[in-house]
């Protein structure tokens, strides 16, 4: 499990599996609720709060103030009374889950929990007047900011920060500071505090410990909220919405993706074109389809939008290699393999190929027919940013391994592992269940139906493939986003066009495909 399950976490990653556990089907409303009832029972147990003590919760209008009004709901629910002061605006939380928890504490339990509000520095004094007045005041939870914290803080927090510090430092023997899940104001992937932070003596953090929290500053409990195994071993939505970038304003031609596709011969023409039309359908700026001229006609009929170029014959040789390499150094990303064939001229052009590139920043799919042509030469992408898509009878070639069925996943998973460690690339090892792992991470992916097993479709992986990483994502990252949108199309076809769809109506419903996620 361990290859799933890190003891550490960063704020992307407890993101992802947010957004994961609601792709399962558990509604973030669901995580608050854990997230508040755990720390809540917590602070109980912990002897925080005493008979007739009272307790004000610091609540920013984020998932993190959330979580604020949820612990409210449940101190009080022990006899606890509490005041709950929000930081801002109502019209500010931003979420619908923090949304709902602020309207239930707001017009229904209007007996056991006093609200106040900050909406500017000038109510910060009238707030440390009401704490400082009553005696009965022996905790402050300080519910302000979560992991998306970046940069200064900005007002009221940063007035609201100032004044929980000043309050613990001069209340220090009654008054105790909890932060739900990281001290305000601290960057949770570095530790860092880059511009101002809470002083806490008391960190209930949630799901796992975060990456820049450090021991012997104050106390760290972890609470579970819910979030199950399958969020961190099955990639999900989570996983793909970070790594759909967009344009920025001043972007100009050919900087969201130059990709280049090497392939095809006189047997196969769809495969590069298929890949091709994939990463244009996708959104990559320019696209170029290397062919052999034998084919070169038939690929650019496939549409307008394609550009290729062609050397003569029926087999890409090392004749091309002069044109092919100044193509290379025009693209990000290089996808070789759909329907190169197995020639030895096209092996020996697959090595000519390659050899410069490992001293170039560039990233590389090698899939279909160059994945058996890459079996003598594997030292030459070794530790490289390439994607290797193997089928179980392509990595049987390519690796000589045979490997346990599909869902057996600690068997599987350990074997594709391995090999990923050794090799230092990224594998997605296509099939019923596809297993990515760059030998440090592992991740499955669902998606996708029978109806998938026709021409192509592993065509269209290469060519998402490529699309995320030239788009600057991380090679593991763009095999799980490009595996877990591929067999999501799949469905979708399946869905909305039926039983028999192929992978040109694939192609064609990318774009409809995310839309609808």
């Amino acid at each position: 499990m361990e290859r799933f399950i890190s003891k550490k976490i960063s704020s992307e990653e407890l993101a992802i599996l947010d957004n994961n556990s609601e792709w399962l089907g558990i509604p973030k409303s669901h995580l608050m609720e854990c997230a508040g009832y755990s720390f809540a029972t917590e602070i109980v147990s912990q002897g925080y709060l005493k008979e007739n003590s009272k307790v004000v919760i610091f609540c920013g209008t984020g998932n993190n103030g959330g979580d604020g009004f949820v612990i409210a709901r449940h101190l009080s629910s022990f006899g606890a009374k509490v005041l709950v002061v929000l930081v801002g605006t109502p019209d500010k939380i931003r979420t619908k889950e923090a949304q709902l928890n602020w309207n239930i504490i707001r017009n229904n339990l209007t007996y056991s929990i006093k609200i106040e509000f900050i909406k500017d520095s000038t109510d910060v004094k009238k707030i440390e007047s009401i704490i400082e007045k009553d005696q009965s005041y022996m905790l402050i939870i300080d519910g302000l900011l979560g992991t998306g914290i970046k940069g200064h803080v900005r007002e009221p927090i940063s007035s609201t920060i100032d004044l929980i510090n000043n309050i613990r430092e001069k209340e220090r023997e009654r008054i105790k500071v909890a932060s739900i899940d990281i001290p305000s104001g601290m960057n949770p992937d570095t530790g860092k505090v880059p511009d101002k932070a809470v002083n806490t003596d008391l960190v209930i953090t949630f799901h796992r410990i975060k990456k820049g929290m450090k021991t012997g500053k104050y106390q760290i409990v972890v609470k579970s909220i819910g979030i199950p195994q399958e969020a961190s071993i099955f990639v999900g939505k989570g996983d793909l919405i970070p790594t759909l970038k967009s344009r920025k304003i001043d972007n100009h031609k050919g900087e969201f993706g130059r990709v280049l596709v090497i392939g095809g011969s006189k047997n196969y023409s769809g495969a590069p074109a298929y890949a091709s039309l994939s990463s244009i359908r996708f959104g990559c700026d320019l696209v170029i389809t290397y062919v052999p001229e034998v084919v070169g006609n038939v690929v650019r009929s496939y549409s307008p939008n394609m550009i290729v170029r062609t050397s003569p014959g029926d087999w890409l040789t090392t004749k091309a290699l002069d044109e092919i390499l100044l193509l290379i150094d025009w693209a990000n990303t290089i996808i070789i393999g759909p329907g190169l064939g197995t020639e030895n001229a096209s092996e020996e052009l697959l090595i000519k190929v390659l050899e410069p590139i490992k001293n170039k920043d560039k990233s590389i799919v090698i899939d279909a027919d160059a994945l058996k042509l890459i079996k003598n030469h594997l030292d030459l992408i070794k530790g490289k940013n390439v994607i290797l898509t193997p089928h179980e009878g392509e990595l049987k070639i390519m690796a000589g391994i045979e490997l346990p069925p599909y869902h057996e996943i600690e068997r599987r998973g350990t074997e594709i592992f391995n090999l990923a460690k050794k090799l230092g690339v990224t594998l997605l090892v296509k099939g019923p269940y596809d297993y990515i792992s760059n030998g440090k991470k592992l991740k499955i992916n669902r998606t996708g139906c029978p109806e998938m097993s026709i021409g192509g479709t592993g065509d269209v992986l290469a060519g998402l493939c490529a699309s995320f990483l030239t788009i600057r994502n991380s090679p593991f990252q763009s095999a799980c986003s490009a595996a877990f949108l591929n067999g999501y199309i799949g469905e979708f076809c399946k869905k909305t066009i039926g039983l028999r769809f192929t992978a040109m109506d694939m192609i064609i419903n990318i774009n409809k495909g995310i839309l609808s996620l």
